[in-house]
């Protein structure tokens, strides 16, 4: 689709274009108005558009058009070059000055066609889509790891996944802060688009969907492993038959504090959720393989529970205790002594008598 309001133009572009390989129809329109609501409808592959135009500008056009046809790769073209870096943070394809020259139209349109989706390179073999968050964060394709194009088209599609719809007003507070409702609107559906030509680029459009209805985005998946998801439903159901072999096997599946490199507010009570999760793991294992004789197993986990809540009493005490009964007393005052230290200048204030006292006991 071509979209210009100087008919010369128009009709020189839609000539240009039927020259082009595998470009069997070009819909042209004048008019920004009645070509909004046909591209919203028809939902056109691709789409030239002039910047300069009158009542509707090219890249307020592409702004409001995201939502409605996302996949719809977009090719500004104007006589003015100052309109470029605007063009760009709209994922725009290409960018094209008039009058437009053929050889480098069809450089662009050679552009569109590489972005088509190429086969898996031979001798090798597809990898299973997936998604890992806990820890590093890393999304799978076929082709192997997603490149993601911004930052924030990557955190805005971890927090989707996340919690799998928002409004647009929740989003923008959570995920876009820093900026005013207008301004971030426009930028949470220029970030939308990046996201879904990503998907679309590393063959997964098909695995995820990203939809937009009443003001609310959503995402569904399908046929993609969350190392989330699957920690989740291993860990409770591990706790809920209190059987030591699963339990271990979901402890294994924790690789990491949930997307532990981010520090968007929003994160925080979804990492403290899969975190509780694991330490209560780790407590419950801890108490099992003590109960079954088996000390030193226990040990591990013991520590694990320390290096993650180096501040509570509670599993600092478990693990001196520990070391007295499988015969290290000096590392259960080693051990002691370093939490002593460490709680007085964190705290800046010593040990609760309660704790104190507990530990004497366990010492005699």
């Amino acid at each position: 689709m071509v979209i210009d309001d100087e008919r010369p133009a128009l009709e020189q572009m839609q000539e240009l274009l039927l020259q082009c390989e595998g470009i069997s129809s070009v819909l042209a329109y004048d008019n920004p108005r009645e070509a909004f609501a046909a591209a919203a409808e028809l939902k056109p592959d691709v789409l030239f558009l002039d910047i300069q135009m009158p009542e509707l500008s090219g890249l307020a056009f592409a702004e409001k058009l995201l939502p409605f046809s996302p996949d719809t790769e977009i090719v500004f073209v104007t006589a003015y070059r100052n309109y470029a870096v605007e063009a760009f943070d709209l994922a725009a394809v290409d960018y094209l000055l008039k009058p437009v020259d053929p050889s480098r139209l069809l450089k662009t349109w050679n552009k569109l066609l590489s972005k088509r989706t190429a086969p898996v390179t031979a001798g090798t073999s597809p990898k299973t889509p997936a998604f890992r968050l806990l820890g590093d964060y890393e999304l799978t394709g076929p082709h192997g790891s997603v490149k993601w194009r911004t930052h924030k088209a990557q955190e805005l599609f971890a927090y989707l996944w996340i919690h799998r719809q928002g409004s647009v007003s929740v989003i923008l507070n959570d995920v876009f802060p820093q900026w005013n409702y207008e301004k971030g609107k426009q930028y949470l559906h220029t970030t939308v688009y990046q996201i879904r030509t990503t998907l679309k680029k590393a063959l997964l459009e098909n695995h995820i969907e990203l939809t937009f209805d009443r003001e609310n985005y959503r995402l569904e998946s399908r046929g993609i492993e969350g190392d989330t998801e699957r920690f989740h439903d291993a860990a409770t159901l591990a706790l809920q038959h209190n059987h030591l072999e699963p339990m271990r096997e979901a402890a294994a599946l924790y690789t990491g504090d949930l997307l532990r490199s981010l520090d968007s507010l929003w994160v925080y009570s979804s990492r403290d959720k899969y975190r509780r999760l694991y330490l209560k793991l780790l407590e419950q294992l801890t108490v099992e393989l003590l109960q079954a004789a088996r000390p030193y197993e226990a040990e591990d986990y013991a520590v694990r529970l320390t290096e993650l809540e180096p501040l509570e009493e509670s599993y600092t005490l478990r693990l001196i205790s520990l070391y007295y009964e499988i015969g290290k007393p000096l590392r259960a005052q080693r051990t002691f002594t370093q939490f002593r230290d460490f709680y007085t200048a964190e705290m800046g204030d010593s040990l609760p008598d309660w704790f104190v006292e507990a530990y004497r006991r366990l010492g005699r």
